[in-house]
């Protein structure tokens, strides 16, 4: 959960349009800036979900999220289901979308997944104009003592195989179990990190 005094709607909008900023490409970025924000809602309020944010000067300048089980997440999405209903509309007719939904639906519940712990980082970004400045090892060690909080003793990162990040979690300790497909179209790398 988020510790701050800013506008909790603002936090998530900022958080949303850092998302596209840094990851230009991907399925979620897709999706747009409405759906972004009400998943980072709903993963700062959903159980043992957290979203943790760094600013400086009221600017967002980086952010982690986590979970330790993905169900609790989507079962908060309903929580807001004219939110929901209103962002999905216009992908209904969008098969590689649609598509793409299910193959994340797949992956979440599919035996690949459950081979491996639960809890798994989501997303960091740290803005372009902050990073090398030790920001996203602050924000991952942030997240790795929320779950060591939480008697998590490790947790599970994916991420594209074409990646810069790749090196990053390396060098914080992770180590490569397997490769994954989450979608069709791409390899992606599964990491463990010990907490």
């Amino acid at each position: 959960m988020l510790n701050r005094k800013i506008d909790r709607s603002q936090i998530y909008l900022d958080v949303a349009k850092l998302h596209i900023d840094s990851i230009k490409v991907g399925f979620l970025t897709s999706l747009g800036i409405k759906f972004l924000a009400l998943l980072y809602r709903c993963i700062d309020e959903a159980d043992f979900s957290i979203l943790i944010v760094k600013y400086k000067d009221q600017k967002l300048i980086g952010f982690v999220t986590g979970t330790i089980g993905s169900s609790s997440l989507y079962k908060r999405m309903l929580h807001y289901p004219l939110n929901l209903i209103l962002i999905l509309v216009p992908i209904i007719f969008n098969l590689k979308k649609i598509r793409k939904i299910i193959e994340v639906w797949r992956h979440m519940s599919g035996v690949k997944r459950s081979k491996y712990p639960k809890a798994e980082l989501l997303t960091i970004c740290v803005h372009q104009d902050y990073r090398r400045k030790g920001i996203a090892i602050n924000l991952y060690q942030k997240l790795s003592n929320y779950f060591k909080s939480v008697y998590i003793s490790e947790f599970v990162i994916i991420v594209g195989q074409s990646l810069k990040a790749n090196s990053f979690y390396r060098y914080q300790g992770a180590k490569l179990i397997d490769t994954i497909q989450v979608h069709s179209d791409i390899n992606s790398n599964l990491f463990i990190q010990k907490c």
